[in-house]
């Protein structure tokens, strides 16, 4: 009890850290609203972040991202505007207009947040190449990342997590594996449910087996903790002893997978952390698959900044510093109960450099 209440303190107080920060940012350098978008910023270096419905806060990807894009703007005293539509709808409108508004301000870059804006993004620039046209004249960027699909007039970025994916399956061989996705038919969750599985049926044990289930089928399963929490409950009760490998692609309702892991402590299973070190979430997290997308936005920043062109479209992988897979030392310092196929502190370590050279090979 006195763990859980420790973990949980820890999630609050990191919750917290985030919020004062957006709100700091919100205060000092920036409005979301459409009174701050009518603003002369002719002269003025502005990065404008348009994030998605429900993306920051997640206590992950998006959040990590956030984070690397609010570090260049304090690094570099460059100003910061962050767009939080409540629609796709109010996201593409804000899109337009910041095409129009910024179409004569120097040195405007607008950082587009998920590959759910990519049909938006398309039709939205190819209505206002000319506008565009002369946002890069004025040193002025437009980004959309998560998608490596050109788009005439902006720059696309994608991280592949194939290979981290691909690595996470390698090393869970050993054990029956659940993957958790948020939604089918996401061409980002697909790529890693494809990399698990495939490194998964490369390595895996003769008699294990892997399942794949989708929370949803659209986006909302980015945002339903407490379905996570249900489902995984149940599937601990039903066993005697619960001794699967998660391996949750559930955005903000990974929270819900890791509540469920805590709640039932005599229970073996496992969960990967996601897209950031989420050790400090569940005793039952040994090891993380990272996105580094807030150092991959930062470095692009810093490119621009320094005049570097950016290329029309680009996919980084485990190789670029994309993606990797985080081991927790202290995941062996909890004293929770073990599985005798984990129970030595350096089973993780191991498989970790036994197949990451393989992972990025295969990427």
């Amino acid at each position: 009890m006195i763990m859980r209440h420790r973990i949980w303190t820890d999630f609050l107080a990191g919750c917290y850290c985030f919020l004062s920060l957006t709100i700091s940012l919100l205060l000092l350098a920036a409005c979301s609203n459409d009174k701050e978008l009518e603003l002369d910023s002719t002269g003025l270096a502005t990065v404008t972040y348009l994030t998605t419905p429900n993306g920051l806060g997640d206590n992950g990807y998006n959040d990590e991202a956030a984070e690397g894009i609010f570090a260049f703007a304090f690094e570099t005293g460059t100003r910061l505007r962050l767009l939080q539509p409540n629609s796709d709808t109010e996201a593409e409108q804000m899109y337009s207009q910041w095409l129009v508004e910024n179409a004569d301000a120097d040195s405007a870059v607008l950082i587009i947040g998920s590959s759910v804006y990519e049909a938006m993004a398309r039709r939205v620039s190819a209505q206002h190449q000319a506008e565009l046209e002369d946002i890069r004249q004025r040193g002025g960027r437009v980004l959309l990342f998560e998608t490596e699909t050109a788009i005439e007039g902006i720059t696309t970025m994608a991280v592949s997590r194939y290979g981290a994916s691909y690595l996470c399956g390698a090393m869970s061989g050993a054990f029956d594996a659940l993957v958790l996705s948020a939604v089918k038919g996401n061409p980002i969750l697909d790529v890693s449910v494809k990399g698990f599985l495939d490194g998964y049926n490369a390595h895996h044990a003769e008699d294990t087996r892997v399942e794949v289930h989708y929370l949803s089928d659209n986006e909302l399963g980015f945002a339903m903790p407490d379905s996570a929490y249900k489902l995984m409950s149940a599937r601990i009760a039903e066993s005697s002893v619960y001794r699967e490998m998660v391996f949750p692609l559930l955005g903000g309702s990974a929270i819900g997978v890791l509540r469920a892991m805590n709640d039932e402590e005599a229970n073996l299973g496992l969960v990967i952390g996601m897209d950031v070190d989420q050790s400090a979430l569940s005793s039952r997290v040994p090891f993380s698959m990272i996105v580094h997308i807030g150092d991959v936005l930062h470095r692009y920043l810093d490119d621009w900044q320094l005049g570097r062109e950016w290329p029309a479209s680009c996919t980084l992988g485990m190789a670029e510093g994309g993606t990797d897979v985080m081991l927790h030392p202290s995941f062996y310092q909890e004293g929770v109960p073990m599985d005798n196929r984990y129970r030595d502190p350096e089973t993780f370590k191991r498989l970790y450099e036994q197949y990451k050279e393989e992972a990025m090979n295969n990427e």
